[in-house]
């Protein structure tokens, strides 16, 4: 049966070990998250960064589609801001998950500035508008997970825009047919 084990390394599953405190479930660890999916029944997916062209979506800002979310409503992008930019205020329909790879950014109405390897969570509700300092020695590169969309607001406050995985993917492919290049097909369903 599972239990806490603690100080010394455990075998965790068959053939992973785990030092500090942690489970001990051995088979029935491996057997419980075997449960409901057969072998090869799920597949994961893999998108090679290079595969994906970058589209410039307007001054300052391009992009490249990862994932349109189509079966779930969930789309990842990975974006690169020039320094200066800020972009539209804007109100998340569902979560977001963020990952900073290079540069900093931050958001005008929170006290935060995340830079290369920081993590942000923002909860459905969250509204905001992303900066990009002036400062920055080089492009702010972000991967973005994105659940439902996001609302833009112009200056008055007023929706201009509703995005989503299936519209966003629509601009991505008008900006690479503006520049002349192909959809890549490595982009996710």
């Amino acid at each position: 049966s599972c239990g806490a084990v603690a100080g010394g390394r455990r075998k965790v599953g068959a053939g992973f070990r785990m030092g500090g405190t942690g489970l001990d479930c051995g088979e029935d660890l491996q057997e419980a998250l075997m449960q409901g999916a057969e072998p090869g029944e799920v597949a994961s997916s893999l998108v090679v960064q290079d595969d994906i062209p970058w589209a410039e979506l307007g001054p300052g800002v391009e992009m490249k589609m990862l994932r349109r979310g189509m079966s779930d409503r969930v789309y990842t992008m990975m974006n690169r801001f020039a320094p200066g930019f800020v972009a539209p205020t804007h109100l998340h329909l569902g979560d977001v998950h963020a990952y900073t790879i290079a540069g900093r950014w931050h958001y005008r109405e929170y006290d935060w500035v995340a830079g290369a390897g920081d993590y942000i969570y923002e909860p459905a509700g969250s509204v905001h508008t992303l900066v990009v300092p002036e400062d920055n020695t080089e492009p702010t590169v972000a991967i973005f997970t994105i659940a439902e969309g996001i609302e833009l607001y112009d200056d008055d406050g007023e929706v201009f825009m509703t995005q989503n995985g299936e519209t966003l993917d629509a601009l991505y492919r008008a900006a690479l047919e503006c520049a002349g290049v192909p959809y890549p097909s490595a982009v996710l369903a």
